[in-house]
């Protein structure tokens, strides 16, 4: 496990897992009064944070704030062992998350199907936070720390459950998977995030949204930290815009799964020749596919 610190105050925590899950996790831990975890992973990650803390210099035995962008089980997964482990904590959580989270059986059910039934293996159960830990956001709402104001935002799209987190004092954006993820070997050419249920037209909402903040800096929950910002926000909203006009096309000449991915794969790889794009990334196509046939009549 690295820790980084990133910007004033603000670290990354690489939890250095063996996971076989490529796109990894990161948790950013925000040191004020109170301190706050954002991301805090999947169980598997909390875990070994938990385990390593004290090792790492990071206290977390105060008052702290949990605050997962999104439910998603490498995001929000290990909220549950954090809260049980941490009776101080506070887990803020979209309003339609929270109760996904207090009692996770439809969660663990929606995991296994992406992950398959062995999801735990890789990721730890998904255990429920107690109620009263649960801070419920309301879109805007500011957290006020000793040093920093964090705004929530609302960032629908990804997931209708999706939060993304201005910090005032670095004006850094945590935007979760609401600004698309940057693959290691593709620097400043973010990919859209589409997961069943995606939904396309609020993904481009949340972009131009965020756009609008201007933010300095883009903590990625797994690709770490955008500095060229601007150019960030509009690559992913081209890359966004592309697959969509790609697996429209495939659609309408009655093209294969297989087909119109490669028509996805042929977009990347005319900017970057022989990328490897990752295993997991090609349940975007799945994506696209929902969001389309949410939209028939």
């Amino acid at each position: 496990m690295e820790v980084t610190e990133v910007a004033p105050n603000t670290f990354l925590i690489n939890p250095a897992s063996d996971s076989d899950f490529s796109l990894g996790e990161i948790v950013y831990l925000i040191v004020d009064t109170p301190s706050v975890l954002i991301e805090p992973g999947s169980t598997t990650t909390a875990s070994r944070l938990l385990s390593r803390s004290a090792d790492l210099g990071l206290n977390l035995d105060g008052p702290i704030y949990v605050i997962p962008t999104h439910i998603h089980v490498d995001h929000g997964g290990g909220s549950g062992l954090l809260a049980q482990r941490l009776p101080q904590a506070r887990v803020v959580l979209h309003p339609r998350g929270a109760p996904h989270l207090a009692e996770p059986a439809r969660l663990v059910e929606s995991t296994r199907l992406v992950f398959g039934p062995d999801f735990e293996q890789t990721f730890g159960p998904i255990l429920p936070v107690p109620t009263g830990q649960i801070h419920v956001a309301r879109d805007g709402e500011v957290v006020r720390l000793g040093k920093r104001d964090l705004t929530l935002l609302f960032a629908p799209g990804h997931a209708s459950h999706h939060l993304a987190i201005l910090d005032s004092l670095t004006q850094g954006l945590f935007c979760g998977e609401a600004l698309g993820i940057v693959p290691a070997d593709m620097p400043d050419f973010p990919l859209p995030a589409a997961v069943p249920p995606f939904d396309l037209e609020l993904y481009l909402q949340t972009i131009a949204r965020l756009a609008r903040l201007q933010p300095r800096l883009l903590f990625y929950s797994h690709c770490g930290i955008g500095r060229n910002t601007g150019r960030l926000i509009q690559q992913v909203r081209e890359n966004t815009t592309a697959f969509a006009d790609l697996v429209r096309e495939g659609l309408e000449q009655g093209e294969s799964d297989q087909q119109i991915w490669q028509r996805l794969l042929g977009h990347i790889r005319h900017r970057f020749p022989g990328a490897e794009v990752p295993a997991q990334y090609q349940m975007t196509l799945s994506g696209y596919i929902s969001s389309f046939r949410g939209k028939q009549p």
